[in-house]
């Protein structure tokens, strides 16, 4: 049993109704919550409460829509005790149109884009390396592949850089297989990353799909990797702008 977050898509919404429809879209998924009419047990949560994070952490509200009444900005904690108000820029949820969804995507984009620019300009410089996992499939047993993997030339001065500067070294210069992180395009690779800003590691769409992973994005540039997140983030900016998108917070 853990916490955990997720972001419900609700239809347009009146403000003093919306915890009654999230009560409404998250019923069929308490734990004992009578099975699916396919008799499938989906049971996911046994308490939630309103919560999209605190300080900066919450969903970033559009320049100028900060006092909109529609936004979800919930006072309490579960037990029913006060909580610190948000940030005028950040709340729980709100109509899609009144969220700046970019606004937090772009800096990581930005710092992403320099780190592959950075490992690719470093990498140019030696030769050709292969990922750990391609080297050993080559080797006769993993020992042998991880050895050689690390006496890759590429992969012997970013160790030595790492060692060398330490904390202080460059993000790519930390990662112990640059190789297979960084494989694809600078796009792709900017992309794989990106998409995990907003999406929570839930998601329950409009049409009451309880998603978590099992999603796989049908885009034919979906990336490597763990497609839940490029599905997602996909699916939250196509929303309609009156669609609501709450965070919550669960037990599970």
């Amino acid at each position: 049993m853990a916490r955990d977050m997720l972001t419900v898509c609700l239809p347009p919404t009146d403000p003093d109704d919306v915890p009654q429809a999230l009560s409404v879209a998250m019923a069929p998924f308490w734990y004992d919550a009578q099975p699916a009419p396919d008799g499938t047990w989906q049971g996911e949560w046994d308490w939630w409460h309103i919560f999209g994070g605190d300080g900066p952490h919450g969903l970033p509200v559009r320049t100028g829509h900060e006092d909109d009444p529609r936004l979800v900005r919930h006072p309490f904690w579960l037990d029913g005790t006060a909580r610190p108000p948000q940030p005028a820029d950040r709340c729980d949820g709100g109509p899609r149109g009144l969220l700046d969804l970019d606004l937090d995507r772009v800096p990581v984009a930005e710092a992403l884009g320099a780190d592959w620019d950075g490992w690719t300009a470093f990498s140019a410089d030696h030769h050709p390396a292969l990922s750990e996992p391609a080297v050993i499939e080559q080797a006769s047993d993993g020992r042998a592949g991880r050895a050689a993997f690390y006496e890759q030339p590429v992969i012997r001065a970013v160790t030595a850089l790492r060692a060398r500067d330490g904390e202080q070294a460059p993000t790519w210069a930390r990662v112990v297989d640059p190789v297979a992180r960084y494989a694809g395009s600078r796009e792709q690779y900017v992309r794989r990353w990106v998409s995990r800003v907003v999406p929570t590691n839930v998601l329950l769409t409009l049409d009451g799909r309880w998603l978590d992973g099992t999603a796989r994005s049908t885009d034919p540039d979906a990336l490597v990797g763990n497609t839940y997140f490029d599905f997602a983030d996909r699916y939250l900016d196509t929303l309609a702008e009156d669609a609501l998108i709450v965070r919550i917070r669960f037990h599970a």
